[in-house]
């Protein structure tokens, strides 16, 4: 039951696009629940824009489902201001998904609404729906439609038996669904009480849930007889391998940091043939997605017993011990301690970490990362560079099997250059901070405020004698001469020579561990500021960007790459014909069928005769230009596809986990994306039925057709 004293009132708007300052509003729709968490009241109205739309964008209207006609004659938001004022109210509790896009667009109509306060449910989520594949508000719905609890509160909001995806972007439907979020978690939290009653003492310290939110009175638990129980973040499996294989390769019988062909055998069979003919194995590829192909190859094997380079954040109980004795906790601490509850009664193992809070609350909990020897290792080449270049790594004498060599070059150049991001840094000090608060080390906490203060302006500084230099620049990223000493970075110069006044106050009074840390990003910056460099624009939000700075392309040979490999190492290749074979096995189970198609018309009508002639097929288009998916797009929703199929275009049509997730659904698709995008879906095991390479060409259409198909799923055509 909710708080009486209040109005709790849900509310979206659908728009021309995400920037207030340009995209207008066209739906609005409000939402409000009693205390015992039913529809009381609710509105909804298209809404004219101000600017004369003639033709509203393809990419909206099939997004919101709205189109012209339902615009021409409705009022503009300001023709209803009495209806949606008469919600509002200085008792109002505002929910809404994703507050600052919808708090942008009411404050540019109505900049003097009156409301209590707001509670903004996708944060709500990211503390309570753990692992969710997307926190995009139609996706919370449909991924958490499949647990009675929720599809109960569903049913009673919405009124209707089941969810239609169709029906997410309509303004009201949206509202509801952020209440029901909102009316689910709640239920969770009163839950998480009654199981754990020593969560009612933190409640009581935390006017936020108790006071605005729950109409509810728990007794104090007494503390010295409840013993909190950790979760056990490292899973325990057997030291067996459990798998089976008809060859053996023993690794060891090959040349040490040789280049091998292993396109003749399926990716299923060679990575079964290597881990069950060895143990104390490292496997390392060019990117995650590779990587999380392999480990549900190895899941679906019932391989358990695989480890990850970068190991388990292990908890010190004694620092969250600390941290529960607190006399009083904020919003976000107090979501932490539900989060962290809410891990123990799902039985997992590991924290989903999500918000900018957590990470705070983390790092002052965790123990030094540690790592459990695992007879198999997954990891990215960059993660196998970091490695190697300890002295003695845990996995110094394991084998190590190298996929992807075509990209040594890209992948350890990349490695060398390595980026910096100031915001690392300016993050990294708001946890020490935090931290050292939790430990009442108040002179410390000082320094590291004066700190942060000064770096935050010696960012503003280097940011805005950065910007000078993209003026009239067409693209994201230029190469600058070092940036120290030079004459057009004279503030920023200035400000470099008080880094060192710092860095002494600091040291001297920093944990050992925590100042190498911070002071290694600094010395990392200082190393890339002084020499020829590469300079990112990095664009979030539609109008607003930093920077951020790597050291200029380090070129290195092939000979100086080997050296780096002590531990005795294969080269594996899916594309180099010329190498030696590692066994004479031809497995291959398939050989995926790319169709070359150029030309925008005919990838149209290729899709559109396969639709009508077999009409539940996915179909992935191999398009690596934005622009050029962008009017592809356009095409195929002027041509009807939309109605024959879900359209789904990397980076336009949503964002790239909701674009996974929906690509989880049953019915036809059709999916246009790069490469990348290409083997995100397959780590997330989407089956594709027909590929159309359209704007890949040349030699590099060669290497990345072979790779995907390197890992793409064995079926049978």
């Amino acid at each position: 039951m909710l708080n009486k004293n209040f109005r709790y009132l849900a509310l979206d708007f659908e728009t021309t696009g995400l920037d207030p300052k340009k995209d207008e509003a066209i739906q609005i729709g409000l939402a409000e629940i009693d205390i015992n968490w039913k529809i009381i009241k609710e509105f909804k109205s298209f809404l004219k824009p101000q600017k004369d739309i003639k033709e509203l964008k393809d990419l909206v209207a099939y997004i919101t489902w709205i189109s012209l006609d339902d615009l021409q004659k409705a009022p503009s938001i300001f023709d209803l201001q009495k209806e949606i004022f008469d919600f509002f109210g200085e008792n109002v509790i505002l929910i809404w998904h994703n507050i600052q896009f919808d708090i942008d667009f009411i404050k540019k109509y109505f900049p003097d609404i009156q409301y209590y306060d707001q509670i903004d449910s996708m944060y709500l989520s990211q503390n309570f729906v753990h692992f969710a594949p997307s926190y995009a508000l139609d996706v919370l719905v449909e991924y958490l439609f499949t647990k009675k609890e929720f599809k109960t509160i569903f049913q009673d909001i919405h009124k209707v038996p089941d969810f239609n995806s169709q029906n997410a972007h309509d303004a009201l439907f949206d509202s509801k669904n952020s209440l029901c979020l909102f009316v689910y978690i709640i239920q969770d939290i009163l839950f998480l009480i009654k199981t754990y009653p020593i969560l009612s003492n933190f409640v009581q310290k935390n006017l936020w849930l108790y006071h605005k939110i729950l109409n509810y009175k728990a007794d104090r638990a007494d503390k010295k007889n409840w013993k909190l129980e950790l979760p056990n973040l490292e899973k325990q499996f057997p030291a067996d391998i459990s798998l089976k294989s008809k060859n053996k390769i023993n690794l060891r019988d090959f040349k040490h940091k040789k280049k091998y062909f292993i396109w003749n055998v399926d990716i299923n069979t060679i990575i079964a043939t290597i881990v069950w003919s060895n143990k104390d194995v490292i496997l390392s590829f060019a990117s995650v997605a590779k990587l999380n192909i392999v480990k549900n190859i190895l899941n679906d094997m019932w391989m358990k017993n695989i480890g990850f380079v970068r190991g388990n954040l292990i908890i010190n109980k004694a620092r969250f011990k600390t941290f529960l004795n607190k006399e009083n906790f904020s919003d976000n601490e107090l979501l932490f301690i539900f989060k962290y509850m809410s891990h123990l009664r799902h039985k997992m193992s590991i924290l989903d970490l999500n918000t900018k809070f957590d990470f705070k609350i983390n790092y002052y909990i965790q123990d030094e990362r540690k790592n459990k020897k695992h007879p198999v290792i997954l990891t990215t080449h960059w993660g196998l560079f970091t490695i190697l270049n300890e002295e003695k790594h845990l996995y110094y004498n394991y084998d190590v099997c190298f996929f992807d060599p075509e990209m040594w070059y890209r992948s350890y150049n990349s490695f060398l250059s390595n980026s910096y991001d100031l915001y690392s840094s300016l993050n990294f000090l708001e946890s020490l901070y935090y931290k050292y608060t939790l430990d009442n080390q108040e002179n410390t906490k000082e320094l590291l405020e004066n700190f942060a203060r000064f770096f935050e302006i010696f960012m503003g500084v280097l940011f805005a004698e950065t910007k000078k230099h993209f003026i009239d620049v067409q693209d994201n990223y230029i190469t600058l001469n070092p940036i120290i000493d030079h004459i057009n970075f004279h503030e920023t110069n200035s400000l470099i020579k008080q880094f060192d006044k710092h860095k002494i106050l600091l040291e001297s009074n920093l944990d050992s561990g925590d100042f190498e840390k911070l002071w290694w990003g600094i010395d990392k910056m200082f190393d890339i500021l002084s020499g020829l460099l590469q300079v990112n624009k990095v664009m979030y939000g539609q109008s607003d960007f930093y920077f951020t700075y790597w050291e200029a392309i380090k070129f290195t040979n092939r000979d100086e790459f080997s050296d780096i490999f002590a531990s005795h190492t294969l080269f594996l290749s899916n594309f180099d014909k010329s190498c030696d074979s590692i066994t004479n096995n031809d497995d291959l189970k398939q050989k995926l069928s790319f169709k070359k198609i150029w030309d925008m018309d005919n990838v149209v009508n290729f899709i559109n005769k396969e639709l009508s002639e077999s009409p539940n097929k996915t179909f992935f288009v191999l398009s690596s230009i934005k622009s050029e998916s962008k009017e592809l797009f356009e095409k195929m929703y002027t041509n009807w596809l939309d109605q024959k199929a879900l359209l789904l275009i990397e980076n336009i049509t949503w964002s790239l986990w909701k674009n996974i997730f929906k690509s989880k659904n049953n019915g036809p698709k059709i999916i246009v994306g790069g490469y990348s995008f290409f083997l995100r879906l397959l780590s997330n095991k989407i089956d594709i039925d027909i590929y159309v390479n359209f704007n890949i060409k040349w030699k590099m259409s060669e290497y990345l057709l072979n790779d995907m198909q390197r890992y793409a799923k064995s079926k049978k055509q």
